[in-house]
């Protein structure tokens, strides 16, 4: 059936064909190049210009870029790439002189690359770069073989080989300057605008490996210089503004950072761009849970799982998958956190898989060429990954079951704490005296034993009568009230204090200080308003703590929760 259908299609070629200048077909492919990452229809249209031609060589560059622009259309269009492709074999088939042939195959084998790039055949790709780059140095097609080194970086890249990668396109860079004179100015202009892209991003995911600050200034240089020539490239343009964008994160600077996906959503949306809309609001809902602002996270996140329908948006959709489970965990509703999270552990493991797979293909493939030592290395790490998968499976199955595990605990202890704090309050409202709670002893005084020290009745009654006094003056607010100061102050020493507090009040001389304090502090947020009003900082010196970490950590085994908790629970209570 396709036998036939070529051989409809290439009698309606013979009626149609036309003879194209050489000019004009170099014109068609310098525009057809200049268009291919960015204004689709337009590198269509001079496609077909090239397909009225009647040179099977003109044909088969025309069919074989259509097979490549079929594959970047928004929603990939396999069929008819395939269709487009197999056209392109029938006219190379075609041509008879052995120099033009293999010039037409070398760029033939270069959009086989790209295509197989597109469909993440990672192994298939480079192995038709690599061929296509050595018939290109054999016809001496310079700019082809600077291209086919970009493309096969890229791979590099993307199996982690960043130094490698970097040191080949650098190079290439260095060749394009001096064949400058072969490219018009269209298309030297966007050749460059690749190459510094390419540094850009390679620069950034090696940073991801290799956490050096630098590595970072380097990427945001290539970027900008990126933006700098894609003036009239308005897809690669957008896209070094959102990865310009996303240097800022990484920087942790997420002003600049929200300023700068701002910007491209307005590009992008302008220009029609779905896809780079989608990873937007990826990136904006992102920069807003940093700044925790969580409710306009929330609509960014949400707006990336209603439109996230394509191949390209998953790593985005996954991601959010996740911030949506963090969110409702914030925000309590644990019901939502837990769905949220399920779907991130599934998608996760779908992404991770397809990674894997490729990566491992590639390297077999590189390591066979010139670059054995260095893709050894990674070799290594692919098969130290492997050896724990199993872990990793059991890990993500146990972080699962303990997050349910915590919120569960998380609403106990929030329950618990509620109760404990109204009773105090209702404690301190009817001037009850306060029950300690008896939690575990953690001072570093010595309790004496009873048996150890004896004293008479009457001393013990007159330091407890002497404690009572210097309670009632608020004594204990001072800073310095400590064992040594207080026996000082009541004319006994610290051997008897220590005793007596130890057998009247059943606690060290510090628990004794604390809970005084805690108390005082108690009985005026529950009074007081302007008390209320104080940072922790200041209420912790007001009732002679040294600072307010020590302060809290005493509030909270007091009470159960925070000094600001325990001040929103009372004036919610009274707003009640």
């Amino acid at each position: 059936m396709n036998k036939i259908l070529f051989l409809i299609f290439f009698v309606v070629q013979a009626v149609v064909a036309q003879k194209l200048s050489n000019d004009d077909f170099l014109k068609y492919q310098d525009k057809v190049s200049f268009h291919i990452n960015g204004n689709l229809d337009s590198a269509f249209y001079y496609v077909n210009k090239i397909k009225l031609s009647k040179e099977a060589e003109q044909l088969t560059y025309a069919f074989a870029s259509e097979a490549y622009l079929y594959q970047l259309k928004e929603y990939s269009d396999t069929l008819n790439s395939n269709n487009s492709f197999e056209t392109s074999l029938l006219y190379l088939d075609k041509i008879n002189a052995p120099f033009v042939k293999k010039k037409a195959k070398s760029k033939l084998l270069n959009f086989k690359g790209l295509i197989n790039w597109k469909r993440k055949k990672l192994s298939d790709a480079i192995n038709a770069y690599r061929e296509a780059k050595r018939l290109a140095i054999e016809v001496d097609d310079k700019v082809l073989a600077v291209k086919c080194s970009n493309n096969m970086a890229l791979i590099l890249a993307q199996v982690g080989n960043f130094e490698l990668a970097i040191k080949s396109v650098k190079e290439s860079d260095s060749i394009t300057d001096k064949i400058k004179y072969l490219y018009e100015k269209e298309s030297f202009l966007k050749a460059k605008s690749s190459v510094y892209m390419k540094l850009g991003s390679f620069y950034e995911a090696y940073y991801s490996v290799n956490k050096k600050a630098t590595l970072l200034d380097s990427s945001e240089l290539y970027y900008k210089k990126t933006i700098i020539y894609s003036k009239n490239l308005l897809d690669r343009k957008l896209k070094a503004q959102i990865n310009l964008g996303n240097i800022y994160v990484k920087k942790s600077d997420l002003i600049s950072a929200e300023k700068q996906y701002l910007a491209s959503l307005v590009l992008a949306q302008q220009s029609n761009f779905t896809t780079p809309i989608t990873t937007l609001y990826y990136n904006l809902g992102y920069v807003n849970y940093g700044k925790r602002k969580y409710d306009k996270a929330l609509i960014y996140f949400n707006k990336v799982d209603s439109l996230s329908n394509h191949e390209t948006n998953k790593i985005e959709l996954t991601n959010s998958m996740y911030y949506l489970a963090k969110i409702h965990n914030e925000y309590d509703d644990y019901g939502k956190a837990e769905k949220y999270l399920a779907i991130y552990k599934d998608k996760f493991k779908e992404n991770e898989n397809l990674i894997a797979e490729e990566t491992l293909k590639v390297n077999n493939i590189i390591a066979n060429a010139e670059i054995k030592e260095d893709l050894n290395i990674l070799k290594n790490e692919i098969k130290q990954k492997k050896s724990l998968l199993l872990f990793s499976k059991v890990l993500i199955v146990s972080i699962f079951c303990g997050l349910i595990y915590f919120l569960y605990k998380n609403y106990k202890a929030k329950k618990a704490a509620h109760i404990k704090v109204n009773k105090l309050i209702e404690e301190f409202k009817q001037k009850k005296d306060l029950i300690v709670v008896n939690d575990e002893k953690d001072s570093e005084e010595v309790v004496i034993n009873n048996n150890s020290l004896s004293i008479d009745e009457e001393k013990e009654n007159e330091i407890v009568a002497k404690l009572i006094q210097l309670e009632k003056a608020n004594y204990f607010l001072r800073e310095d009230f400590n064992l040594q100061s207080t026996a000082k102050k009541i004319k006994t020493n610290t051997t008897y204090l220590s005793y007596v507090v130890n057998k009247r009040f059943e606690k060290s001389f510090s628990e004794y200080s604390n809970e005084l304090k805690i108390n005082y502090a108690i009985e005026q947020m529950i009074t007081n308003a302007t008390f209320r009003k104080y940072s922790t900082q200041a209420i912790a010196e007001t009732v002679g703590f040294k600072n307010a970490v020590s302060f809290a950590k005493s509030f909270n085994k007091r009470t159960g929760v925070t000094p600001v908790q325990f001040i929103k629970k009372i004036e919610k209570d009274e707003l009640v």
